[in-house]
């Protein structure tokens, strides 16, 4: 089985003979036989013909169109899996103890991870100002843990996501140097590689989602808001230190990601990757997605693993019982 990101433009995706053929210009790039596609990421300007959109329908392969600068444009999918019993409860339960509770849960588990990234990151350089980071992160989590509203939960995390990205900076070239977490637009190359990195593993998360007849967008932990995939958000944050953080820390400090591989935009100030520079991110996020964690019971990709998740949040939310759902802790 597999993703595939069509990253060339004016490419046209069609369908035939059970395959699904990308070309562009009467030649054939590539060719996909249908059994084994999982999703499709395509990249501004590409396009799909109608009868391999219905076939994409069909097949329930989610096909999720992004940016030349990794945002967000649309997804198509079949509405084959909503089951609405399952959605009114997440509507019931959006300011009840349950929901408070699992906030908790999953943000610790959040705040955890980050600080284990970081003890990993550290423990051959031992740098004095990422232990003392640690530490403040560590009194961060102790106080979140005890918070009695969402209020000073979310000001607690937000304390320790600052600290915690004034950390990661230690562990980068100067090339990929930065201050602090910047987005819509990025303004540094790493920011830059964080945003994409946490985009694509939200829409992963949000296809799971789907597939579990959930409503993307109601979740737990933020608040509902126009255009914003609430659920995927929330179910995300256990896993940006996991999946998203250390991918990209492990793109830069293996050089496999250059500065030469990125532009800045002169009307934004933003920076972003070159096509070369997203062909290289798309194919190492594919192996990482692909690859076996233990974090759950068994031996499974990390793909499989965020779907069990979902999974368990499901389960979670029928049950209105906090303890069924166990989020991912590093160790």
């Amino acid at each position: 089985m597999s993703f595939a990101y069509i990253t060339e433009k004016g490419a046209i995706i069609t369908h035939k003979n059970g395959r699904f053929i990308v070309g562009r210009n009467h030649e054939t790039l590539l060719e996909i036989p249908q059994e084994t596609l999982e999703g499709l990421v395509l990249i501004d300007t590409v396009q799909v013909t109608s009868q391999a959109m219905v076939t994409l329908l069909a097949c329930g392969i989610p096909v999720t169109w992004l940016s030349s600068k990794g945002y967000f444009f649309g997804r198509l999918e079949s509405t084959s899996h909503i089951r609405i019993f399952k959605q009114q409860k997440q509507f019931l339960l959006q300011d009840q103890p349950f929901s408070f509770e699992l906030s908790k849960k999953t943000i610790s588990a959040k705040v955890h991870n980050q600080i284990t990234l970081l003890r990993r990151y550290n423990r051959d350089r031992n740098i004095p100002e990422v232990n003392l980071h640690i530490r403040n992160i560590m009194t961060m989590r102790d106080n979140l843990r005890r918070s009695e509203t969402k209020e000073k939960l979310m000001g607690y995390e937000g304390m320790a996501a600052k600290i915690y990205f004034s950390a990661l900076g230690h562990f980068v070239s100067s090339d990929f140097a930065f201050e602090k977490r910047s987005k819509r637009p990025p303004l540094d190359p790493f920011n830059s590689l964080l945003s994409l990195a946490y985009t694509l593993v939200m829409y992963e998360l949000f296809t799971a989602i789907a597939n579990e007849g959930l409503h993307p967008y109601v979740g737990f932990l933020h608040s509902l808001k126009e255009n914003h995939p609430a659920l995927a958000s929330d179910l995300l944050e256990e896993w940006r230190p996991v999946l998203s953080d250390s991918l990209v820390l492990s793109l830069v400090q293996h050089h496999e990601i250059k500065k030469e591989h990125f532009y800045r935009d002169e009307e934004t100030g933003g920076v972003f990757l070159t096509n070369d520079g997203r062909k290289i991110f798309f194919r190492e996020y594919e192996k990482k997605m692909r690859s076996i964690n233990q974090y759950i019971e068994g031996k499974h990709s990390y793909r499989r693993s965020l779907s069990y998740q979902v999974a368990q949040y499901s389960q979670a939310l029928m049950m209105e019982d906090v303890s069924v759902y166990d989020p991912i802790w590093l160790r």
